[in-house]
């Protein structure tokens, strides 16, 4: 994906109202439900490609338990190796769970037992559905016994809905012709295209100039170049 080389660091939306739904409404309420502690069922597995939005669910999730009072805890295990201090949360988030090594494959076994047997909540992400992860087969089996969602990729014209979202959150209008030139012509994974419509618009109020198509593939080929 091209990507304008700004020095800009901008907060990424996590909350449920941020998310795309798309084809995933049963996913979305079933994992508000959960972080409201409305959910007889505690354990679930979110699995599907990069770039989805399966972080963006885990993290909304914990934001909303948190907000209610839980002690709640949002894990990458593909930044930080699954370790005993993640047991005792009332709510675990445990992302990239295929990247787990044999010691965090104990832990996170240990930990679903644990909090099952607390009663407390325990949500999983994944490249894969629990048969397929690279995993010891008892973890796989766990992974398994709770609710299992396949979070789908929203169709284009989705994205360009939340293109215009996140640039109306910074106070900026884009026309539909290019949002539509965004989602077909650079990277169609829902974080890489929510972070260049920041980016872009950065661009734009630095070059005093609106958020057109022709500024666009402009910056975009400048970008390319250097």
């Amino acid at each position: 994906m091209r990507q304008l080389a700004l020095d800009l660091q901008l907060p990424e939306p996590f909350g449920f109202d941020d998310f795309l739904i798309g084809p995933n409404l049963e996913v979305f309420t079933c994992l508000k439900d959960l972080a409201d502690d409305r959910l007889p069922e505690k354990a679930a597995y979110l699995w599907g490609e990069a770039g989805v939005g399966k972080t963006h669910l885990l993290r909304a999730t914990v934001a909303r338990a948190s907000e209610a009072g839980l002690h709640a805890c949002y894990w990458d295990a593909a930044l930080e190796p699954l370790g005993e201090m993640a047991h005792g949360y009332d709510l675990l988030a445990v992302d990239h769970i295929e990247r787990l090594d044999q010691d965090g494959q104990v832990v996170m076994f240990g930990l679903y037992n644990a909090q099952r047997e607390r009663g407390c909540a325990l949500v999983a992400a994944g490249e894969l559905p629990p048969a397929r992860l690279p995993l010891r087969d008892d973890l796989q089996t766990r992974l398994g016994w709770g609710l299992v969602f396949h979070v789908e990729a929203p169709a284009d014209e989705d994205k360009a809905a939340l293109l215009r979202h996140r640039a109306r959150v910074r106070g900026c209008e884009i026309g539909e012709e290019v949002c539509r030139y965004l989602v077909t012509h650079t990277s169609r994974d829902l974080g890489s295209l929510t972070r260049l419509i920041d980016r872009l618009d950065h661009a734009a109020l630095a070059a005093q100039r609106p958020l057109t198509l022709p500024f666009v593939r402009e910056a975009l080929k400048r970008d390319e170049l250097e």
